[in-house]
């Protein structure tokens, strides 16, 4: 192929769910298990109840196609929709959910084959391997097709068996045809190509891609609450109106935050000529205004006049002295405002601590 189109991509409506797997499966790319995990997981949370997988797939890495089977009959109800091609591992997918495939949807099944390299004993595991996942192919496709694993076993014999949707459906591969042809691009063509097919069609128009941008038009109106006739002009204005209404509100959260950043500094200025508290505390008394001013005012207003240490602190009993350990932060200010003040300075964390335990953060 001239290039790849690996990706799995998945959306919700409701409590309906859909996923698209494209092109080549591999635990090393975008088309792994590991990602139909991370969505099924997903689709658990939101509590979908059916989903309809569509494949347009060459094959891939057998043992992937067959996790990726197990991750999908983790939801309650799945169904599998065929595009251009299912090939070699995909058609496993087919084996386990019930399927469709359009009137010009082909599909292609063969002994499952092995790529290996390393020393015999690597040799002989990855040979055990494939006699394994062999095994697995040929009892899923005979419990399908309805037919002895030496009916499989003679059809792999055959090499690459290609077949028509109406072949697959006889054969018992395929459950259901959709009585209308599927749009062949000029990537469903290097698709079949790649998996070779030995007279693979020639690309009927642009359809699918006109599908495409219309499915992303029709989400850009909902999106606007347009109507669904909307003009291209209409959305054009309602985009153009969206843009400057985010950069508006943009404009004003910039212009609140400097509003905030020079109210707490006024704050803290002032309680500093107050002697509430000491400048070189001034920063953190700022942030701490910016995240709760009225309770930061709160808690300078009943701090006194800043004293030595020397008055507040005696014989070591400082914020971490003995018998302060429950101490919350109102017992702090109504007991000992200046430990407080020590404390923010010395021992961030846990005045932060304090602070949102006293008002809920």
């Amino acid at each position: 192929m001239s290039k790849t189109y690996l990706k799995i991509e998945a959306s919700t409506t409701g409590t309906n769910g859909q996923i698209r797997i494209v092109d080549f499966i591999s635990m090393y790319s975008e088309t792994s298990a590991s990602r139909v995990r991370d969505i099924v997981d997903d689709f658990l949370a939101k509590k979908i109840a059916d989903t309809e997988v569509y494949i347009n797939s060459r094959g891939g890495s057998t043992i992937e196609a067959v996790e990726i089977a197990n991750e999908l009959k983790r939801l309650p109800n799945v169904t599998l929709k065929i595009g251009a091609v299912a090939a070699s591992a995909a058609t496993y997918l087919m084996t386990k959910f019930k399927n469709s495939g359009y009137s010009n949807s082909q599909f292609m099944i063969h002994r499952p084959k092995l790529s290996t390299s390393g020393d015999i004993n690597q040799i002989q595991a990855d040979l055990k391997s494939l006699e394994i996942t062999t095994a697995d192919y040929k009892s899923s496709y005979a419990l399908k097709f309805n037919k002895t694993e030496d009916d499989i076993e003679a059809l792999f014999e055959k090499g690459d068996y290609w077949m028509s949707s109406k072949e697959a459906k006889e054969i018992g591969l395929l459950d259901e045809i959709i009585d209308e042809p599927m749009a062949i691009t000029n990537e469903d063509v290097e698709l079949l190509v790649a998996c070779g097919h030995p007279n693979p069609p020639k690309p009927t128009n642009t359809e699918t891609e006109t599908e495409h941008t219309m499915k992303n038009r029709n989400q850009i109106i909902a999106a606007l609450k347009l109507p669904a006739d909307a003009t291209d002009e209409q959305i054009e204005t309602a985009v153009k109106e969206a843009q400057a209404k985010a950069d508006q509100v943009e404009t004003v959260t910039a212009a609140q935050k400097a509003a905030l950043e020079k109210e707490a500094k006024s704050f803290t200025q002032k309680a500093v000529a107050d002697k509430k508290i000491t400048a070189d505390v001034s920063e953190k008394w700022e942030e701490a205004y910016k995240r709760d001013a009225e309770g930061t005012k709160a808690m300078i207003a009943a701090m006194p006049e800043v004293t030595k240490p020397s008055d507040s602190f005696t014989g070591g009993d400082g914020p971490d002295a003995s018998g302060r350990e429950k101490w919350t932060m109102q017992d702090y200010i109504d007991k000992d405002p200046k430990a407080l003040e020590v404390m923010m300075e010395k021992e961030p964390e846990k005045f932060e601590k304090l602070q949102a335990a006293h008002y809920g953060n």
